[in-house]
Protein backbone atom coordinates (compact mmCIF):
# COMPACT_ATOMS: atom_id res chain seq x y z
CA UNK A 1 0.00 0.00 0.00
CA UNK A 2 2.62 2.67 0.64
CA UNK A 3 4.32 2.13 -2.39
CA UNK A 4 0.70 2.84 -4.29
CA UNK A 5 0.57 6.01 -1.94
CA UNK A 6 3.83 7.14 -1.59
CA UNK A 7 5.97 5.85 -5.23
CA UNK A 8 8.00 3.11 -2.79
CA UNK A 9 9.57 3.30 0.43
CA UNK A 10 13.56 4.42 1.38
CA UNK A 11 15.22 4.01 4.92
CA UNK A 12 18.10 5.42 5.86
CA UNK A 13 19.56 4.30 9.21
CA UNK A 14 22.75 6.40 10.57
CA UNK A 15 24.24 5.45 13.37
CA UNK A 16 27.01 7.35 15.47
CA UNK A 17 29.16 4.32 17.14
CA UNK A 18 29.25 3.29 20.87
CA UNK A 19 30.96 5.10 23.59
CA UNK A 20 33.92 3.81 25.29
CA UNK A 21 32.88 4.41 28.90
CA UNK A 22 29.90 3.89 31.22
CA UNK A 23 29.28 6.02 34.41
CA UNK A 24 29.09 9.58 35.22
CA UNK A 25 30.67 12.72 33.52
CA UNK A 26 32.35 13.57 36.90
CA UNK A 27 34.20 9.89 36.57
CA UNK A 28 35.79 10.58 32.88
CA UNK A 29 38.83 10.11 32.73
CA UNK A 30 41.76 12.13 30.66
CA UNK A 31 42.39 9.05 28.73
CA UNK A 32 38.67 8.44 27.63
CA UNK A 33 38.22 11.93 27.05
CA UNK A 34 41.13 11.99 24.92
CA UNK A 35 39.68 9.10 22.43
CA UNK A 36 36.47 10.84 21.42
CA UNK A 37 33.91 11.13 24.37
CA UNK A 38 33.23 14.90 23.27
CA UNK A 39 33.25 14.06 19.28
CA UNK A 40 30.95 11.22 20.37
CA UNK A 41 28.18 13.24 21.88
CA UNK A 42 27.97 16.00 19.30
CA UNK A 43 27.64 13.35 16.61
CA UNK A 44 24.77 12.05 18.26
CA UNK A 45 23.21 15.52 18.72
CA UNK A 46 24.11 16.25 14.98
CA UNK A 47 21.72 13.02 14.13
CA UNK A 48 19.24 14.73 16.17
CA UNK A 49 19.52 17.44 14.64
CA UNK A 50 19.34 16.24 11.05
CA UNK A 51 16.05 14.26 11.91
CA UNK A 52 14.12 17.21 12.73
CA UNK A 53 15.28 19.07 10.21
CA UNK A 54 14.99 16.32 7.33
CA UNK A 55 11.92 15.68 8.93
CA UNK A 56 10.56 19.55 7.85
CA UNK A 57 12.26 19.77 4.94
CA UNK A 58 10.68 16.07 3.34
CA UNK A 59 7.10 16.28 4.88
CA UNK A 60 6.02 18.07 2.16
CA UNK A 61 6.85 15.30 -0.20
CA UNK A 62 5.53 13.16 2.14
CA UNK A 63 8.70 11.88 3.91
CA UNK A 64 8.99 10.63 7.04
CA UNK A 65 12.09 10.94 8.83
CA UNK A 66 12.01 9.87 12.53
CA UNK A 67 15.51 8.92 15.05
CA UNK A 68 16.34 5.86 17.00
CA UNK A 69 18.05 6.41 20.03
CA UNK A 70 19.16 3.53 21.44
CA UNK A 71 21.17 2.61 25.07
CA UNK A 72 23.28 -0.02 25.66
CA UNK A 73 22.09 -2.66 22.99
CA UNK A 74 24.17 -6.05 23.72
CA UNK A 75 26.02 -6.05 20.25
CA UNK A 76 29.48 -6.86 19.23
CA UNK A 77 30.63 -3.48 18.88
CA UNK A 78 29.30 -2.86 22.30
CA UNK A 79 31.48 -5.99 23.89
CA UNK A 80 33.90 -3.87 25.74
CA UNK A 81 31.14 -2.20 28.04
CA UNK A 82 29.42 -5.90 28.79
CA UNK A 83 32.04 -8.34 28.32
CA UNK A 84 33.22 -8.39 31.97
CA UNK A 85 30.21 -9.97 33.96
CA UNK A 86 30.87 -6.83 37.17
CA UNK A 87 30.86 -4.22 34.72
CA UNK A 88 27.61 -5.79 33.25
CA UNK A 89 25.17 -6.38 36.42
CA UNK A 90 26.78 -2.95 37.61
CA UNK A 91 25.21 -1.41 34.41
CA UNK A 92 22.14 -3.35 34.83
CA UNK A 93 21.51 -1.75 38.17
CA UNK A 94 21.08 1.47 36.35
CA UNK A 95 18.50 0.13 33.83
CA UNK A 96 15.01 0.24 35.23
CA UNK A 97 14.72 -3.34 33.14
CA UNK A 98 17.60 -4.27 35.19
CA UNK A 99 18.91 -5.86 31.72
CA UNK A 100 20.66 -4.88 28.62
CA UNK A 101 18.99 -4.44 24.93
CA UNK A 102 19.14 -6.73 22.88
CA UNK A 103 19.14 -5.50 18.94
CA UNK A 104 15.77 -7.38 18.68
CA UNK A 105 14.67 -4.46 20.84
CA UNK A 106 15.65 -2.07 18.36
CA UNK A 107 14.08 -3.89 15.23
CA UNK A 108 10.48 -3.86 16.47
CA UNK A 109 10.46 0.05 16.56
CA UNK A 110 12.51 0.67 13.54
CA UNK A 111 9.77 -1.72 11.52
CA UNK A 112 6.61 -0.26 13.44
CA UNK A 113 8.27 3.28 12.20
CA UNK A 114 8.83 2.03 8.75
CA UNK A 115 5.39 1.09 8.70
CA UNK A 116 1.91 2.23 7.84
CA UNK A 117 0.85 2.80 11.33
CA UNK A 118 3.37 5.17 12.11
CA UNK A 119 2.06 7.38 8.90
CA UNK A 120 1.41 10.25 10.75
CA UNK A 121 4.97 10.23 12.66
CA UNK A 122 7.88 12.08 11.77
CA UNK A 123 10.19 14.61 13.67
CA UNK A 124 10.38 12.27 17.03
CA UNK A 125 13.35 10.67 19.14
CA UNK A 126 11.96 7.13 19.92
CA UNK A 127 14.24 6.37 23.21
CA UNK A 128 15.15 2.51 23.76
CA UNK A 129 17.32 2.69 26.63
CA UNK A 130 15.61 0.11 28.95
CA UNK A 131 13.93 2.93 31.34
CA UNK A 132 17.60 4.88 31.67
CA UNK A 133 16.88 8.71 32.18
CA UNK A 134 17.55 10.10 28.50
CA UNK A 135 20.59 12.12 28.11
CA UNK A 136 19.11 13.70 24.71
Amino acid sequence: MAVKLHGGIDILVSNAAVNPFFGSLMDVTEEVWDKGFSPYNVSKTALLGLNNTLAIELAPRNIRVNCLAPGLIKTSFSRMLWMDKEKEESMKETLRIRRLGEPEDCAGIVSFLCSEDASYITGETVVVGGGTPSRL
